[in-house]
């Protein structure tokens, strides 16, 4: 009886209709419930052993559907143990080791090799899923504190019938007799109706008092709400449970169970603006038939990648967007790509973000066509670049981590170049933030600087410099998206339709990284790109006072690959001085680590294989790359060139002065 109530409640009935954590954590959670009280009252110790198997398995599975929730319809158990004075009896045996062993094996596995192998995934587990949704408003979901009011006791009192009618005369019943009986102890109340009220109140109370609330985050609920509502109905009416159902009541049941499947069935036609197959339909003939690439602004159309043969940018306008794991790209950084952009791309905006989107499209100079969507969207696509205008600019500085007026002057003349002509990315070749790499010091040493450029959507990529990691903080900026790692030390990133493609290593693993030594081998090989560029924190050729020697091993282990590669130019920090050396077996090296802190008079004036050079003003070094040529330019914070030239020609540059 228990499972044709809760099969045929209205939440249960609507929640399996939608694709949501909580359906197969409810399942898992009836599951263990069923496996403690089976284990709380088994007789015989085999078919206790083998409950505490099925209970430790079903527990493990429950934290694998929704992670910590599941410690929430844990808590009733404890509290079950405790009220009936045998928690310490319970714990202090072979089985619950047993159990709590099969619990971890199942269900802590796949998170110890997220977090083992995703630098900043636990922090990220422990604020989503913990002390986020606990403790702060960040989520968004009814945070109010009366919130529960309006999202958990509708749900309770009308997603519940009409089997719930039954428990209004059974609770007054009950009033009636406590009121005439004297009070009973709690440990000698009936086991089974404890349990089954625990396993109702406890959770139920925990998400009233979080500061993350959804109707279905108590969708478990309703599990001992069933059981609840069959053990009413059968003190009820008894003879219906029995076989003596009336005809009456059997036809309207019957009846409510059609409604039920029929109203499911209607939905499927029932139109919505999340039925992403009917949008698809209605949109696909407005699309260029090139190649584009299809910007979504503030909606979830996730389900368009299926659909679509193109590729689909979900973006945001929200300066707070909900915080993913990997957070949404911004609209000003999807537009900062057109003037360079070799295909259309096809923006779908609601009329609330209409004007500002328009207007970010056309500060860019690009070319566009409006066309009405399904209402309220309408369709902005752009045209590609013109072939003469399919350049690729990069800016690369690295060790940035002062945060002094040097760094700052150095972001604002680079926000001067983005103006006049678009950046495609400004590459951070190491030592970020600051000496330790701690978090706290982002906002001052990196967002503060480059404010400017973050809010006119150029995209900063990063590599680790050896501070980064000296602190153990690396999974911050690995994790972070104004950095576009993507929890990546080491990846590759393609810019104007493989004009460019720029590998950023891990200088301070690679040595004795087998893994990023294979994985650079493969990709420089596999690359399609005119120019390949290397970005690093070390570099391999280069001296100054201090360090009159570059790191031979990394040199021997990193060379060969360059060349058989087919490296052009490689970018590297770590010296606080702006070097440009000679050619070594046709690869251009450059040193850009001045970009906040500055070694004055450490480049050495005897160097060789030193060009040119500049170790009294901080520089950034523009790189400009078209089919046949790149052009680079340094400049220092008062936008003054202190280095320029062109690559291949690069052996014919006079060398500039020291």
């Amino acid at each position: 009886l228990a499972a044709l109530i809760y099969a045929t409640t209205p939440i249960p009935f609507v929640a399996a209709s939608i694709v949501t954590p909580d359906t197969p954590l409810t399942f898992w959670v009836a599951a263990m419930f069923l496996g403690f009280w089976k284990v709380y009252n088994a007789q015989s110790i085999p078919r206790k052993w083998a409950w505490e198997i099925f209970l430790g398995i079903a527990s493990g599975m429950a934290i694998l559907s929704k992670g910590p929730a599941t410690f929430v319809y844990m808590a009733p158990v404890f509290f079950f143990l405790v009220a009936t004075g045998s928690l310490k009896k319970y714990c202090l045996r072979l089985g619950f080791l047993v159990c709590a062993l099969l619990f971890i094996a199942v269900g802590a596995t796949w998170y110890a090799a997220v977090v083992y192998y995703i630098p900043g995934a636990f922090h990220y587990f422990f604020d989503n899923q913990v002390t986020g949704r606990l403790f702060t408003q960040k989520y968004n979901r009814n945070p109010e504190w009366y919130a529960f009011l309006y999202v958990y006791f509708p749900v309770v009192l009308f997603g519940t019938l009409p089997w719930s009618a039954v428990w209004y005369p059974r609770l007054l019943n009950w009033y009636r007799r406590s009121k005439s009986q004297s009070r009973i102890r709690l440990k000698d109340w009936d086991r089974r109706a404890l349990f089954l009220g625990l396993t109702v109140l406890v959770p139920f109370i925990i998400f009233c008092a979080a500061s993350s609330r959804l109707p279905l985050y108590i969708l478990p609920v309703f599990i001992p709400l069933s059981l609840i509502s069959a053990r009413c109905w059968t003190k009820w009416r008894p003879e219906w449970i029995e076989g003596g159902r009336p005809v009456a009541a059997t036809a309207v049941f019957v009846m409510y169970a059609i409604l039920l499947v029929s109203v499911k069935g209607g939905m499927a036609y029932w139109p919505t603006d999340r039925d992403t197959r009917a949008f698809w339909v209605e949109i696909q003939d407005k699309l260029p038939k090139d190649r584009s690439e299809l910007v979504v602004v503030n909606m979830r159309k996730r389900g368009l990648g299926f659909y679509a043969d193109m590729g689909v940018e979900l973006v945001t306008t929200k300066s707070d967007p909900y915080p993913t794991f990997a957070e949404v790209e911004r609209l000003s950084e999807e537009v900062h790509e057109l003037p360079t952009c070799g295909h259309h791309h096809v923006f779908l905006v609601r009329d609330r973000e209409f004007d500002q989107a328009l207007e970010m499209i056309q500060e860019s100079g690009a070319t566009y066509t409006i066309q009405e969507g399904p209402d309220p969207i309408s369709i902005i696509t752009t045209d590609p670049a013109k072939p003469e205008g399919r350049i690729v600019r990069l800016a690369a500085l690295g060790d940035t981590r002062s945060g002094d007026s040097g760094q700052i002057q150095l972001g604002s003349a680079l926000y001067h170049t983005d103006e006049s002509e678009a950046l495609n990315g400004i590459v951070l070749l190491g030592d970020n933030i600051s000496f330790l790499g701690e978090p706290e010091y982002f906002e001052e040493h990196f967002v503060k600087p480059y404010n400017a450029l973050l809010d006119a959507g150029v995209k900063f990529f990063a590599v680790l410099g050896n501070h980064d990691i000296k602190g153990g903080h690396s999974g911050f900026q690995l994790n972070h998206p104004f950095l576009n790692m993507n929890g990546r030390r080491y990846y590759s990133e393609v810019f104007g339709e493989n004009l460019v493609e720029c590998f950023m290593l891990d200088t301070n693993t690679i040595v004795a990284d087998p893994k990023q030594v294979d994985w650079l081998n493969r990709s420089l090989q596999k690359s399609k790109a005119r120019w390949k560029v290397v970005a690093m924190h070390e570099p391999i050729y280069g001296a100054i006072e201090r360090r009159p020697e570059a790191d031979e091993q990394l040199r021997e282990r990193l060379e060969p690959i360059f060349v058989k590669g087919g490296v052009d130019i490689a970018l590297s920090g770590h010296n606080h001085v702006y070097q440009r050396r000679q050619p070594v077996k046709n690869i251009h090296y450059f040193t850009a680590g001045s970009g906040g802190k500055l070694d004055r008079g450490q480049n050495l004036e005897e160097d060789p294989g030193l060009l040119a050079g500049n170790d009294q003003t901080n520089v950034a070094l523009i790189l400009e790359f078209n089919e046949s040529e790149c052009r680079f330019e340094a400049i220092d914070s008062l936008e003054d060139v202190v280095d320029s030239g062109t690559i291949p020609e690069s052996s014919n540059l006079a060398e500039a002065p020291l």
